[in-house]
């Protein structure tokens, strides 16, 4: 599972190629980085460019590329290469703890303009998608230099995962929008349903059957905990498009969010004509050790519901030390004042589950 969110990286000047992808002096450049994805190195700062770009050297080859405010001629750049495709991408340590990444190309043929000719640079939050992928590299890199392990073999091991890191980078920069959410296909429930039981049910089946957690099914599976017919209704099960497209790209990018953030977000309908937001979100940082305490730890769970009588509801409920909170959001003052009105008949019923209600408050949209 490889990155997505917030992918594509942000010119220092107009939105116009470097040297083409396929450029022969492109071509030849990443072909030069090829076996050091992976590695860190120096890039040693020779020239400042009328762009905003350098001249560097890197790994005795001249090369162009941005970096981090304040980088000054005659000082050298700490790198880690992450990827030669589409665009040899480093990241670049600059000393402020932000993370920053920065493509680079070989210099430009006499007489081109470097404002025509940008190269990225991704610095801030919006790297979160590369610095998760930089320390994947960081990670097998360590692996290959286990003892018993072959220096050749370490090398054949890093490019391969450096090259598919690298493809799935190039292909989520395509996509033409971000996915924050898997997306159900159909709807949960054939039609409205007053019975809270299959309700529950079909939102765990429709977060479960996201295909957000396929890989750890399948290891379920192979230990016998789950049926090999609970795998066929994921959608990999069905066939996706390979990690290149787009679109699959988007989607690792929502897994690797639910293992890293303990977050998974999903939508569709709920029933037919029932569009439906939803989100859960598990906070363990209360825990020293990183394991659960006795409660299960802090849930969080959001969800958003359009009502033909209510307008647009949002709920948003957190389960703490078996403390149950829940907050509503109404659209207008009238609807705060109905769903107020029915505050105890929801403690009731709670209370009926075995799950007593600790707070409810209800607010409208313009309190928030």
């Amino acid at each position: 599972m490889l990155p997505r969110d917030s992918v594509s990286l942000t010119p220092v000047a107009a939105a116009r190629p470097a040297l083409p992808v396929g450029d022969p002096r492109q071509q030849a450049f990443a072909r030069a980085l090829a076996n050091l994805v992976g590695q860190s190195m120096a890039a040693d700062v020779l020239a400042k460019l009328p762009d905003g770009s350098f001249v560097v050297r890197i790994n005795d080859m001249a090369a162009r590329m941005p970096l981090p405010q304040g980088a000054q001629v005659g000082t050298q750049v700490p790198l880690t290469l992450v990827t030669v495709a589409p665009r040899p991408t480093f990241q670049v340590r600059t000393g402020q703890g932000a993370p920053a990444f920065a493509e680079a190309g070989p210099p430009l043929p006499e007489g081109a303009s470097p404002q025509e000719s940008t190269l990225a640079y991704l610095e801030g939050k919006d790297a979160a998608a590369l610095t998760r992928t930089a320390a994947l590299l960081a990670g097998a890199r360590g692996l290959a230099q286990l003892p018993g392990g072959a220096a050749d073999g370490a090398s054949t091991s890093i490019s391969t995962a450096g090259k598919m890191l690298g493809d799935v980078i190039a292909a989520a920069q395509k996509a033409d929008t971000q996915a924050t959410a898997a997306v159900g296909r159909t709807p949960l429930l054939g039609g409205p349903s007053l019975d809270a039981g299959a309700i529950a049910q079909a939102l765990k089946d429709g977060l479960g059957k996201s295909g957000l957690f396929y890989e750890s099914h399948v290891a379920e599976w192979a230990e016998g905990a789950r049926p090999r017919a609970d795998l066929a209704a994921e959608p990999q099960a069905r066939g996706m498009p390979p990690p290149t497209d787009p679109n699959t790209a988007q989607f690792i990018n929502l897994q690797l969010n639910a293992h890293e953030q303990g977050r998974a977000a999903w939508q569709g309908q709920l029933w037919p004509g029932r569009d439906m937001q939803w989100d859960v979100e598990r906070d363990a940082s209360g825990r020293q050790d990183g394991g659960e305490d006795e409660n299960g730890g802090t849930w969080q769970s959001s969800l958003r519901l359009r009502f033909g009588a209510l307008g647009e509801v949002a709920a948003r409920v957190v389960l703490s030390g078996g403390q149950l909170h829940i907050r509503l959001d109404a659209q207008d003052e009238s609807v705060k004042g109905l769903l107020d009105a029915h505050r105890a008949r929801l403690a009731d019923a709670l209370d009926a589950a075995g799950t007593p209600l600790s707070t409810l408050t209800v607010h409208d949209d313009g309190q928030r």
